[in-house]
């Protein structure tokens, strides 16, 4: 897991993703040397192979908080944090910790000497007990973990580091348009994290969403699910009628780009305390392995 620790130690929040972009470049041209790397704003798209039909999506960004005037915290995509959880200056060695106002809003509290407009995130640092790891961010640094894996054993795929999924989703569409145009990708796989669930449970394996807000197309998801199937990877069916990732963008974006969901559940989504197994994310990484080998040779 030392990968993911040190995509855990990146902050990223959505808009603010130079850092994140700028490490994803230099690591992919100094360790991938076969793989081409385009960079678009703050996404990342990484080719490898001379022909690729399949993508992997995974997005970049994470929630956060953005100073306001008189020390209000104002939400960047959806957090739901808890009074008191420790904050730090996104970039930067300002602490704090997140305070309830009079009126229900959210302030920075602490001494931090901190200009309206900076960036504050989650201070926790990540801890490994048995199978399981409690971190900040697990959403989506554990999806952008899975996404090199991909690039490092398949011969054939294009990966696509996007960025303000949790906020605006610009970056799905910018790689969607690239992909499409570019290099004639027609199918994509979305690796990000999901929820643990009534239904679905951390430690029974990777699950592949049959739908959530959005509908995928249903003849490239039975395609998906017999995949799955042969593959010998543990996984779990999951059907939700809210939510949504990257697959929602690219089917708004315009481009016939077929696009299924596959992510580890995790607990306490968008706290400090997010909850994942480390045998889901590696159920995870194998399940994007196999479909992008399989599909590639429909």
């Amino acid at each position: 897991m030392d990968l993911l620790w040190k995509l855990l130690q990146i902050d990223s929040p959505a808009g603010d993703e130079g850092a994140m972009a700028d490490w994803l470049v230099a690591e992919i041209e100094t360790n991938m040397p076969s793989v081409r790397v385009e960079r678009i704003g703050d996404s990342v798209i990484a080719v490898r192979g001379k022909a690729p039909t399949v993508a992997v999506f995974a997005h970049i960004d994470t929630i956060g908080f953005t100073l306001g005037y008189d020390r209000q915290l104002i939400r960047i995509g959806g957090p739901t944090p808890k009074a008191g959880v420790a904050l730090r200056m996104a970039g930067g060695d300002a602490r704090g910790k997140l305070r309830v106002g009079k009126a229900g809003g959210w302030k920075l509290g602490g001494k931090a000497n901190a200009e309206p407009g900076t960036r504050w995130v989650y201070a926790a640092e990540p801890k490994q007990s048995g199978d399981e790891i409690t971190s900040p961010y697990l959403d989506n640094r554990a999806g952008v973990w899975a996404a090199l894996q991909t690039l490092t054993r398949c011969e054939n795929v294009a990966v696509a580091f996007t960025a303000g999924e949790e906020h605006s989703g610009h970056g799905a569409l910018v790689c969607a348009r690239r992909l499409y145009e570019g290099y004639a990708i027609y199918q994509a796989l979305i690796s990000d994290i999901t929820w643990d669930t009534k239904h679905v449970h951390c430690g029974d394996g990777v699950a592949i969403s049959l739908r959530d807000s959005m509908t995928p197309r249903q003849r490239y998801l039975e395609r998906i699910l017999a995949l799955a199937e042969v593959s010998g990877v543990k996984y779990q069916r999951e059907i939700e009628s809210s939510g949504g990732s990257d697959g929602g963008y690219i089917q708004r974006s315009g481009f016939p780009i077929d696009w299924i969901f596959v992510g580890a559940p995790e607990k306490h989504p968008h706290t400090s305390a997010e909850r994942v197994r480390i045998s889901d994310l590696n159920a995870m990484a194998d399940m994007l392995v196999s479909l992008v080998n399989g599909l590639h040779v429909l």
